[in-house]
């Protein structure tokens, strides 16, 4: 069994890689920051003796989603059973003072990058009639979100576009699960250069995530939100005039200074 995992140096990425090793797959992890990536590598390697392939790649560029497929053909002794699309990251602020290569970057990782992997990896999980991905997008996708707009939109997209690309292939034994995690206990908010929001028990460390992310699909589920306090949180918001939802999120959003 093999799977691939980006964004794999760390957080959320790096508990999938030591839950499913746990599993007894080999991986083929990525990220683009080689001295982590291969600290975790080893790691795995030696709590649960899998075979374990880094692949230094920076994914939020042209062409590095075909370069991926490319270096993991090359280097595979087994089918892809997995697929995690886990590579992101945030940015915090107002949109207009956001640099103009980070918006960019951000829009070609979340939303071309996840569909070029998908439409690379497929065709041979529903040749094999089997296989599933999983992409890890964000309750943010879910309702909009000033100060973290983009983020949002991305993340909206992967929602969309799994769930739609899911229906389509469920039949050919194909899972796209579109995992949704809350505030989680990883460095995301110092990515995004954003103070962590105070603590307030609702948080979930990256292996619960995880833990209920493989649980769901076990299950063959093509949603989860993790977390109970979540999945609350966004039958409430579901039930509340989006306008509200929005004002809301804006001032527990807006940074102290903003316009």
């Amino acid at each position: 069994m093999l799977a691939v995992i980006t964004g794999a140096s760390r957080g959320i990425g790096e508990s999938y890689a030591r839950q499913l090793a746990a599993r007894g797959y080999g991986l083929h992890v990525v990220a683009r920051d080689a001295d982590r990536l291969a600290a975790v590598a080893q790691g795995v390697r030696t709590a649960h003796s899998v075979p374990v392939e880094e692949i230094v790649l920076d994914l939020a560029h042209v062409d590095s989603a075909e370069r991926l497929y490319a270096e993991v053909r090359s280097r595979q002794t087994a089918p892809v059973d997995i697929l995690i699309n886990n590579a992101g990251f945030g940015l915090y602020g107002e949109f207009t003072d956001a640099p103009t290569p980070r918006l960019q970057e951000m829009v070609y990782l979340h939303t071309l990058t996840v569909t070029k992997l998908m439409r690379l990896f497929l065709p041979e999980m529903r040749a094999r009639r089997s296989g599933a991905i999983i992409n890890v997008a964000s309750i943010a996708g879910l309702l909009p979100l000033p100060y973290m707009a983009l983020y949002a939109a991305t993340k909206s997209f992967q929602v969309s576009l799994g769930l739609s690309i899911g229906d389509e292939v469920r039949a050919d034994g194909v899972i796209v699960q579109t995992c949704c995690p809350g505030q989680t206990l990883t460095d995301f908010h110092a990515t995004a250069d954003r103070t962590p929001p105070a603590a307030h028990g609702s948080e979930l460390t990256a292996a619960q995530v995880v833990s209920e992310s493989l649980a769901a699909l076990d299950r063959g589920s093509a949603m989860v939100i993790t977390g109970y306090r979540n999945r609350l949180l966004m039958t409430i918001q579901s039930l509340i005039p989006r306008a509200l939802v929005r004002w809301a999120a804006t001032r527990a959003l807006k940074p102290s200074g903003a316009r």
